[in-house]
């Protein structure tokens, strides 16, 4: 029978695996999609996603109690940053297109 901290390590692994294939797959969207705002929702999302499924993952892996509190302070950061600068970015792209269109 398998213990409970070899299954925590092995889900830790899965979790942190599946982290680097979204922001590998968002990446491959930036690359391929058609439009900037989708690019952009691309970036934002999968970036956002795969980032904090990969430090989830990390916790579980992780032995130390500072390794995982420095974790924890970057899914924090990673939360409150990442819609920022995903809304930011769009707003920007939105004001320079009506501008190089004429409006105001």
């Amino acid at each position: 029978m398998i213990s409970f901290a070899a299954f925590l390590t092995g889900f830790g692994y899965f979790l942190a695996a599946l982290g680097l294939f979204i922001v590998f797959w968002g990446n491959y969207g930036m690359i391929i999609l058609p439009d900037t705002l989708t690019r952009f929702h691309a970036g934002t999302k999968c970036g956002a996603t795969g980032s904090l499924t990969t430090f989830l993952g990390l916790i579980l892996i992780a032995d130390g109690i500072d390794f995982t509190v420095k974790l924890f302070v970057l899914i924090a950061i990673t939360i409150i940053t990442s819609p920022l600068i995903g809304h930011i970015l769009g707003l920007s792209y939105i004001k320079y297109r009506e501008y190089k269109a004429g409006g105001e």
